[in-house]
């Protein structure tokens, strides 16, 4: 037994040394697996598989992508947060997924963004598009405003389901303009557009990439981005905090690892994705779907502003339980 005991008292004596002497070596030396919650097809999907693809040129070894679905994102993220920390596991993790599991109780769920990864760097941000039907005789937010109060109840917004940020992002919006209008949730963006242009639903924070191409041609009139500031892609939308000063939703995709995965590495990943996003054709590309590539100036940069966005989302999940 004693024999026993002292064995495995130094298998779990060397195991933090085995992974911190992996830094010091080539990494990576074997497959590196980046989880992204959801199915293959989104944006964040997009961003994760072009950094993938081009961190394995730069690597020469193998880097993939393991969609994870299910429960929210809770499933990816718990696979993520629990995976070895030696840096063969990543995560690319999106703002909607955090801001849902936030909202809807992630003490539940055994989570602690703060605590659990280790956050490498900002990808990209893409902010919504507030998009409405155009019977709405609104051309802007405050115009839209004073029609809603006008008639509470009576507008019908979209959303793809509950506490997404989609749906958040409008009910701040409503709380913050004290204006009543009805959540209808959706599975996906097809039928939401669908019933939208046909005026079953009367608005939308919509994807840039979905959304602007239907109003240009006229369909649904956009009104609103909903970041801080007016997007530099779409320079010509006025933001909704022009109208309602610190409304500020802009979904975001960054990278993590698994909290303890060792400094060497981090800065590593770091070091290779900034140069990845900060190529100009790879930032030409993905503005056309509304998407600006974003890398943070340093992963204790990109940490604050987890942290952040953790507490606002968290302050935000107690009111709304307040009766």
């Amino acid at each position: 037994m004693k024999n026993f005991s002292r064995a495995a008292l130094v298998l779990l004596s060397v195991a933090p040394i085995s992974i911190q002497a992996q830094t010091a070596g080539a990494y990576p030396t074997r497959l590196v697996r980046v989880i992204v919650s959801g199915s293959p097809g989104g944006t964040s999907d997009a961003v994760a598989r072009t950094v993938a693809t081009r961190l394995a040129d730069r690597w020469k070894s193998p880097v993939i992508i393991d969609n994870i679905s299910g429960a929210a994102g809770a499933i990816a993220i718990g696979t993520a947060a629990k995976a070895l920390p030696d840096g063969y596991t990543l995560h690319s993790m999106g703002a909607s997924t955090m801001v849902s599991l936030v909202v809807d109780g992630v003490a539940k769920r055994g989570i602690n963004f703060k605590t659990a990864f280790s956050p490498i760097t900002l990808e990209a941000s893409q902010p919504y598009v507030f998009v409405i039907h155009p019977s709405v005789p609104a051309q802007n937010v405050r115009e839209f405003i004073a029609y809603a109060k006008a008639n509470p109840g009576k507008i019908n917004y979209a959303s793809l389901g509950e506490n997404t940020s989609s749906h958040l992002g409008m009910e701040l919006f409503s709380d913050m303009a004290n204006v009543e209008m009805a959540h209808i949730p959706y599975k996906a963006t097809n039928p939401i557009l669908n019933d939208l242009m046909a005026g079953r639903v009367q608005a939308l924070l919509g994807g840039a990439l979905s959304s602007i191409p239907q109003a240009r041609a006229g369909k649904l009139r956009a009104i609103a981005v909903t970041s801080a500031k007016r997007s530099k892609l779409l320079p010509d939308i006025p933001a909704v905090a022009e109208t309602l000063p610190g409304y500020d939703i802009d979904p975001w995709f960054g990278l993590v690892a698994p909290a303890g995965t060792p400094q060497p590495i981090i800065s590593k990943v770091f070091n290779d994705t900034v140069q990845i996003l900060s190529d100009n054709d790879l930032v030409a590309k993905f503005a056309v779907t509304g998407t600006e590539l974003t890398p943070s100036a340093s992963p204790a940069e990109f940490k604050e502003m987890l942290d952040k966005e953790v507490d606002r989302w968290e302050r935000y999940a107690t009111r709304r339980q307040k009766p």
